[in-house]
């Protein structure tokens, strides 16, 4: 059996598999999962779970000034982290999530900035 983006989140086949790709999402958690179809639909999954609603539902209730910001908006509901190589969106990071954070970063996978936990 391939290793695929439909695969669970292994590190190490990552690294054998993909070179200069990393788009996962890592939940409350710190479970990291690749980002399939998209960042936007793997969120709005994880929030209409979260918060068991319809996605009509979820839609409707984003505020307008996410419109055009709606990753953003999807990751503060879902309380996820969308994740690629150089960067991030998120609201409000868990332990859990910086810790996976640097372990992408530790295995060269992550490149970007970890944000601080704020308190």
């Amino acid at each position: 059996m391939s290793y695929t983006v439909y695969s669970d989140f292994d590190i190490e086949q990552h690294k054998k598999n993909f070179i200069h790709y990393l788009e996962v999402v890592i939940d409350e958690n710190g479970k990291i999962m690749y980002a399939v179809p998209s960042h936007q639909e793997k969120l709005i999954r994880l929030a209409r779970e979260k918060l068991n609603v319809t996605r009509e539902e979820l839609n409707a209730m984003c505020p307008q000034e996410y419109y055009c910001d709606f990753v953003t908006w999807l990751c503060k509901m879902s309380g996820a982290c969308a994740v690629w190589e150089n960067f991030i969106r998120c609201g409000k990071l868990t332990e859990q999530q910086i810790r996976a954070l640097q372990m992408l970063e530790n295995e060269g996978l992550y490149l970007g900035e970890i944000p601080r936990m704020e308190v």
